[in-house]
């Protein structure tokens, strides 16, 4: 249609037409946020503030036998059936016409920090993060027989269920951000810690966890494995990525008998298991600086028993509270 024609748009979109009159204001003034679909408003929205002419927009019924929309139903069903996408012949959209960024009166703390992070996320991918992730989706995959997802990962990380030191540690875990092995080689004076002096070998997280032959990661998977196979949870060979994916996945994969209780047991052993190895190993190699340290099996089989005590009290206390609350609430109702 020329620009300086009138035009009337109907269609049987309620969230088109609410979302290019009603909501465009304030969509727009908070940076399009939160905005399903933006770029598509984003880009109508120009074209028709580029018009000339006045344009009216209307809601009619879909499936009603109009013979317009009817027909527009029709091409667009062609349309994402052929083999090939269908060429765009409109010009580049003049988008001088939308603002960018957010509007100082529609700011909020919640609304900027939304902004920042989107700005981040589309300007910066980790490679080390993404390589990581890959890893425990892979190693969910082929040793725990479940399918996780990125979301999944990272929400497993605030359960109720993982301490707030905890969360702290698999976050950076799982973003490879630990400082070990070649971290330390660029530093003057620090370089000795990039290699484990038990071992002699380059340090990383999966040799902390699972393979170094200094007192520790032996001992307490000893004692992690007696626990669980008293409850008779399965627990495979394990390697780093689905060490980490302990904490995000479940055992009917393995198992189609486990229970939700079985699934948080093995959580909670696992992720208080590699933490107190990750301490220990820090109590090892960094504090000696100061004093050396050295770790006997017997106290490291106590420290694994207390943690791991301290944490099941906790738990049977929060599970308790939540009952009571329960109880309450429903007394209430009554």
């Amino acid at each position: 249609m020329p620009p300086f024609a009138p035009l009337t748009i109907k269609s049987d979109s309620r969230y088109a037409v609410d979302g290019l009159t009603i909501h465009l204001r304030d969509w727009e003034a908070k940076g399009w946020i939160g905005v399903e679909n933006a770029y598509l408003i984003k880009d109508v929205a120009a074209r028709l503030r580029a018009r000339s002419a006045t344009t009216h927009l209307q809601w009619i019924k879909g499936h009603s036998g109009i013979v317009g929309n009817e027909g527009a139903d029709r091409l667009a069903a062609a349309a994402v059936t052929q083999p090939a996408p269908c060429p765009v012949h409109l010009p580049p959209a003049p988008m001088h016409f939308i603002s960018t960024g957010v509007q100082m009166p529609a700011l909020t703390q919640k609304l900027a920090y939304q902004h920042i992070r989107k700005m981040s996320c589309a300007t910066y991918t980790r490679p080390a993060t993404n390589r990581r992730i890959a890893l425990i989706i892979e190693a969910a995959r082929s040793t725990w027989k479940v399918s996780i997802t990125h979301n999944t990962l990272w929400r497993a990380v605030r359960r109720d269920d993982m301490r707030r030191e905890l969360r702290d540690f698999w976050w950076r875990a799982q973003h490879d951000a630990l400082r070990v092995g070649r971290y330390w080689a660029n530093i003057p004076g620090y370089e000795q810690r990039a290699t484990c002096s038990s071992c002699n070998t380059e340090e990383s997280l999966e040799h902390i966890v699972l393979a170094c032959q200094a007192p520790g990661q032996q001992t307490i998977w000893t004692l992690a494995r007696a626990l669980l196979n008293q409850r008779r949870i399965p627990v495979p060979q394990l390697d780093l990525g689905s060490t980490l994916a302990a904490a995000s996945i479940t055992l009917r994969g393995l198992d189609e008998r486990s229970t939700p209780s079985d699934d948080r047991l093995l959580r909670i052993v696992t992720t208080e298991s590699v933490h107190l190895i990750w301490k220990i190993r820090c109590e090892r190699v960094i504090d000696t600086d100061t004093h050396p340290r050295a770790h006997s099996c017997s106290e490291i089989s106590h420290r694994w028993l207390a943690a791991i005590n301290r944490r099941l009290a906790i738990d049977h206390i929060s599970k308790s509270a939540g009952s009571i609350r329960a109880r309450v609430r429903q007394s209430k109702c009554i």
